[in-house]
């Protein structure tokens, strides 16, 4: 026995003899028309076509007769002329046209949705990564399908005033909470992405975790996908951060005098009053559920470090893997206004130049990330390479703006104390701040 899946063929009859009564009408329907299988019947699906193809080669009569013109002799449908002319018999008005459509539109979503569903009864036969992925593919398949939306139409008028809204409203912004880098690039912006790169051993993570940190002291709803280190590891750092005096090697080695310990213990206090707006993840591995935690939790700011360690169910090509990746989080900045912040690898090119500072080629199959990103930000550690003759000195971090779409490019020079796991707005800020380390040590030992 056939399934009979939802349809209203009465709705579908009226809006078939609404467009051949009054052809300023299509126009209405065919936005709830993406495809002619929106009609359950086989022989609407044709005579929706005929009208579809009349309207779009400029017919200026479109009714019964040129409509069976075009009809293929074929079509299931007995005696066409007559059911046609009896579809524009019924017509009592075409004001609710656009109301009828909208119900034959959704009565598709809803077998769509039905089908798709169909095949967890296949998934229920299979076993281990062949059940995950096929459930996998099934959700986003059903995603899609809830997520269709009918365009408004265009209004010149509520474009302009979307417009002075978002230019006068600063809750767009979002400050990376870095007195010289928010001067040069305004902040990250809702909506947007913006990418922190660098070489191992240049503070990108670093850099991440102390905008986490500004980000959450600002009461911003952040959540992390941590992939290189566990979430034990981030809360380290972070508790590293919001101490006076503790350094990354004490926690490492785990040697706390007793001024440590009281240390630790401000430090978990004020992290348990000042983040309570902090989610994150260490065993998210591919995009697909990233994508659903981003939709469940609806941060302000979502933090990806590294995009390099994102699996993609059913992509091995690198580049179509990024190009992937970054077109998810691109649409889910924008649908769910939020801020992304992705952290990525360079290449080693950088390292065989005389100029080590990274440039946009340097990114790790830079198409995708250079093409999406509003803003890229590079970090450069000279000292790592000169040493003695670094012009920023061992605690200075350039960090490079190589891509901002919407302003000037450039670099500033900010602060780095790694055994702090700080970035601070100077170099001289940093110094500071390791008198205050060799001061907290002095005073433990």
């Amino acid at each position: 026995m056939n399934k009979t899946y939802p349809h209203s063929i009465e709705a579908e009859r009226v809006i078939l003899g609404q467009a051949m009564v009054d052809n300023s009408v299509i126009d209405q329907i065919a936005q709830y028309i993406p495809e002619e299988q929106v009609f359950y019947n086989t022989g609407h699906q044709e005579i929706w076509k005929c009208i579809l193809t009349l309207h779009r080669e400029g017919a200026s009569v479109i009714d019964p007769i040129t409509v069976k013109t075009q009809m293929p002799k074929n079509i299931d449908l007995e005696s066409p002329g007559f059911y046609l002319t009896g579809l524009i018999d019924e017509v009592v008005t075409t004001a609710n046209a656009e109301h009828y459509a909208k119900l034959v539109y959704e009565k598709w979503l809803l077998r769509k949705v039905i089908r798709k569903s169909k095949k967890i009864e296949k998934v229920m036969d299979l076993d281990g990564d062949g059940a995950y992925q096929a459930l996998q593919r099934l959700n986003r398949e059903i995603e899609d399908i809830l997520n269709l939306r009918i365009r408004e139409d265009f209004s010149l008028d509520t474009l302009l005033t979307e417009t002075v809204k978002h230019m006068t409203v600063t809750d767009n912004i979002v400050p990376f909470g870095f007195k010289p880098l928010d001067d040069l690039t305004g902040g990250m912006t809702k909506g947007e992405i913006t990418v922190v790169a660098g070489r191992p051993g240049h503070f990108k993570s670093t850099m991440t975790i102390n905008i986490v940190s500004n980000l959450l002291n600002r009461g911003m709803k952040v959540l992390v996908f941590n992939r290189e280190m566990s979430n034990v590891e981030m809360m380290k750092k972070l508790m590293i951060i919001e101490s006076k005096y503790l350094s990354y090697h004490t926690m490492r080695m785990g040697n706390f005098s007793d001024i440590d310990k009281a240390d630790l213990e401000q430090a978990k206090n004020t992290i348990t009053t000042r983040y309570k707006n902090l989610i994150m993840y260490d065993d998210v591995f591919d995009i697909d559920r990233a994508m659903r935690e981003i939709r469940k939790n609806r941060p302000d700011v979502v933090v990806d470090d590294y995009i390099g360690l994102i699996d993609v169910i059913g992509v091995e090509d690198n580049r179509l893997r990024i190009d992937n990746i970054m077109k998810q989080y691109k649409r889910a900045a924008k649908t769910y206004g939020l801020s992304a912040l992705l952290v990525s690898q360079l290449n080693r090119a950088c390292e065989d130049r005389s100029n080590k500072r990274p440039i946009l080629r340097d990114l790790r199959d830079s198409g995708s990330i250079e093409q999406d990103a509003e803003m890229i930000l590079f970090m450069y550690y000279d000292w790592r390479y000169n040493y003695q003759n670094s012009q920023v000195g061992e605690h200075g971090i350039e960090v490079v703006l190589g891509k901002n779409r919407y302003g000037k490019t450039g670099s500033q020079v900010l602060g780095v104390v790694g055994d702090r796991c700080k970035i601070l707005n100077r170099p001289e800020d940093a110094m500071i701040e390791m008198k205050r380390l060799k001061k907290g040590i002095s005073n433990g030992s």
